[in-house]
């Protein structure tokens, strides 16, 4: 089971200027919740500040039912460096074994990244270096990696970016594997048919928290804020 988060006057500001008024709020645990807003109403921002990466006012409480675990981080562009000499099999070879990269991979690791990797769809791709994915690939890759460290908080910044019908198809069967699983999911997301087929609950950003409910309670009023 995932933690619940809870949020105590979280607010952030830039260059003082005001980008996300104090928010009080809580993610419930187990649920997936899809942030929502124009552009540029503080949704990614609210993301990091969520996770420690943004320097932020007020608290942010995570309450793990059990001993805290990793966390799953999968942001709207991420980067590798192209020159980064280090392929797809080791990416995941270090996040589950001490052992230098240098040296012959396991068979056992073998399975284990192979089987990660089939799931996400890269089948074939582990001898890839990084710098060589497209950014549909490097979606899918820390997909892998959230998978692999069996993360019961999952945050993502739009994961639809840069994937093919299949790859979206494949997102929504994870997010939904994850969900039955008591996974907290944290989902920043554009789309709101997707949100009305895929969501728990909406937290409305504009600025700060606008709202938050079930979609049905969102859709119905606030329609003007959401689209």
């Amino acid at each position: 089971m995932g933690p619940s988060i809870i949020l105590q006057g979280l607010a952030l500001s830039l260059n003082r200027v005001s980008i996300l008024q104090p928010i009080d709020g809580t993610f419930e645990a187990g649920k997936l919740h899809a942030i929502v807003g124009p552009n540029g109403a503080g949704k990614s921002s609210l993301l990091k500040s969520v996770l420690g990466l943004r320097p932020h006012r007020g608290e942010v409480f995570r309450e793990w039912p059990g001993a805290p675990g990793p966390v799953a981080y999968v942001p709207q562009q991420s980067q590798f460096e192209p020159s980064l000499p280090i392929t797809i099999n080791e990416f995941l070879l270090a996040t589950f074994s001490r052992r230098p990269l240098w040296l012959p991979m396991s068979t056992a690791a073998k399975s284990r990244i192979d089987s990660l990797l089939a799931h996400v769809g890269l089948n074939g791709k582990g001898h890839l270096r990084l710098g060589q994915l497209s950014g549909g690939e490097r979606q899918r890759l820390l997909l892998a990696q959230g998978l692999d460290q069996q993360s019961q908080l999952w945050c993502l910044d739009e994961p639809m970016t840069g994937l093919d019908q299949e790859g979206q198809e494949m997102v929504n069967r994870l997010l939904l594997q994850l969900r039955e699983q008591g996974v907290t999911m944290l989902v920043v997301h554009h789309d709101m048919a997707w949100v009305r087929r895929y969501a728990d609950r909406v937290w409305l950003i504009d600025g700060g928290l606008v709202a938050v409910g079930t979609p049905d309670e969102i859709f119905a009023h606030s329609p003007q804020e959401v689209a």
